[in-house]
Parts: C-alpha cells; structure tokens; sequence
C-alpha cells in the first residue's frame, strides 16, 4: 500500500517496529525488548500481564530468569523513551506493566479510529470521498504487526487487526466499484487476490471488476480458479457470492450489485482476555517493589528535567 508519514505518530507497529521521539529516531535493542514493546502498544493504556510477556516472548519453555529479563527490558525501554523525549511512559502494576501514550500516537490505534471514523460518518451515503479516507488509512500499514519477529504469541494477538486491515481493504475496493472505477483499480485487486487468495470477497471482486472492463473470459477463470483452490486446498466449496455472481456473469446480468452490509460491518472484537487480579502494595514481591521504585525515581527525573527546561526558557 505504500508509505504514508504523519507528524503526530511515534509509535509504528504496522510493519517493522519503529519508534520516534523529539529527539529522532530511537536505536531499540534486539528480539526480546521488541516484543515486549510491540506488545505493550498493542494493549496501548492496558495493563499487560507479566506472564502474558514471558509468554510471548519465549513461548511455553521461559527461562527461570524471565521475570528479571523482563524487568531489565522494561527499565531499558524506560530509559530509551525519556531520553528520546517520546510521548509514553512505562507503569508498573502489580499485574504488569502499561504503556500510557495517545492513542493517536500509535499508527496502529490511529489507524482503528480512522476506520471508526469513517464508518460512522459515510455509512449511510458512501461516495468518492469515502474511497479516499479508506486509501489514507490503509497506507498506514507498512506490513503485518510483529514483521521480524519471532513470537506465536504476537502473531495471534495480531491476527484481530489483520482482520480489520482485510475488511477495510474489501470496503474500499467496494466502494470504487460502486463508484465506477473498476479500471483504475484492478491492478490492486489482482494484486490483493494473489496475497490473500482465500478472501471471497476479493475475489469476487475482481471478478465483478474483470467483467465490468470487458473481460468476462477472465471473469471466469478466475471463478473456476479459485472453485478448484477452494476443493483442492480447503476441502470446502466457495460461498453463495461467488457461485451467484459467476451466475449473472454467465448470464450478462452482473450490474451495480448493492453495497450491502460491507461498510456498516463492525471491526472483529478481540478475543477476551484473562483478567489478572490486582495484587495489593503490601503483597508485591522485593523485586516488584523494586520496580516500582524504579518507576517513580523515572518520573522525578522527567518532571525535574522538564522543570529546568521550563526555568531556561522564562
């Protein structure tokens, strides 16, 4: 989808990790530290527990130091994002930790209010302009979450906003069929088919774009293309829109199908997760407490450094 920069982000979990502060760009440390913050951004402002970063971090078979591992990781990150002058900081609760930054800070976040947004405000009369913000939106995605990454975990964590990234992709191609420019876009289209060859919806799409640009014998090859990849691989057949538009093209009916329900479609909701429970201060382990400590010595120094920033500029 290409590129797209916007001023206002910091944190880029679509595509390879990357993290921005005023100060530029900061130098992130390898495997272990990623993960951890990639998870962190994902449950931006939640509480994630240390268990479920152990977890994702080195699967079933943790070592027996992963809570220090964990707690080194946290501080570094700590350390990194105040120097850089990034806008988030790392808590630490008696369950985990929590990342507080904007959630418009985060190109993953902007990109699931962008969609809300967008189907909020066009539902019910989509047109040219609607097609557009869909296109800004999608050219945040610079590749999958966790690209580089090796964590099972994340993956499945992730795999909710591919979902989404899917559903805006099918909206927008929609959309521009409806709008007439089935020429303009049936290079992308082929393009999506052939990385997500099991998405029906797409490839009905350039189906119904195929025969609308007077290609009808591709239209059906295509169909039955994708009717032996379905056997073959899946053991299943295609759904009722593929085998009924294959119809209406075999019959030169294939208009101006309706929009249907594709826009007002809600974003699949996460999986629930395990709550964990809050532990009281008294409780907490030494190191915790430690931790903690480490926390708020982190703060006083942020809030002191940007009392002498604000004294040198009066």
């Amino acid at each position: 989808m290409g590129e797209i920069m916007v001023t206002h982000l910091s944190f880029f979990v679509l595509g390879a990790l990357a993290v921005h502060g005023e100060r530029g760009e900061i130098a992130l440390g390898g495997n272990r530290q990623r993960i951890l913050l990639t998870m962190l951004l994902i449950e931006a402002n939640r509480v994630v527990g240390v268990e479920r970063l152990i977890e994702a971090i080195w699967g079933e078979n943790p070592p027996a130091s992963a809570r220090s591992q964990v707690r080194i990781c946290v501080s570094g990150l700590r350390r990194q994002l105040t120097a850089a002058r990034a806008p988030a900081r790392i808590e630490t609760q008696a369950a985990g930790y929590r990342l507080r930054v904007p959630q418009d800070a985060v190109d993953l976040h902007h990109f699931e209010n962008l969609v809300a947004r967008i189907r909020a405000e066009d539902g019910d009369s989509p047109g040219e302009s609607t097609a557009l913000r869909f296109q800004e939106a999608l050219r945040l995605w610079r590749g999958p979450i966790g690209e580089g990454l090796d964590s099972p975990l994340l993956e499945t964590v992730a795999l909710k906003y591919h979902e989404d990234r899917y559903a805006a992709i099918e909206c927008r191609f929609e959309l521009e069929l409806q709008l007439g420019h089935h020429r303009q876009v049936l290079g992308e289209l082929a393009l999506s088919v052939a990385q997500y060859p099991f998405r029906e919806t797409l490839c009905a799409q350039l189906m119904l774009a195929l025969y609308r640009s007077g290609r009808t014998a591709e239209a059906l090859a295509l169909y039955r293309d994708t009717h032996r990849r379905f056997t073959d691989e899946l053991g299943i057949e295609p759904g009722d829109r593929l085998r009924e538009l294959e119809q209406l093209i075999l019959d030169g009916e294939a208009g101006q199908e309706p929009l249907g329900d594709l826009l007002h479609r809600e974003p699949t909701a996460p999986a629930p997760r395990r709550q964990e429970a809050a532990v009281p201060a008294c409780e907490l382990s030494t190191e915790d407490r430690i931790a903690l400590l480490e926390e708020e010595i982190a703060s006083l120094r942020e809030a002191h450094a940007r009392s002498q920033r604000l004294s040198k500029s009066a």
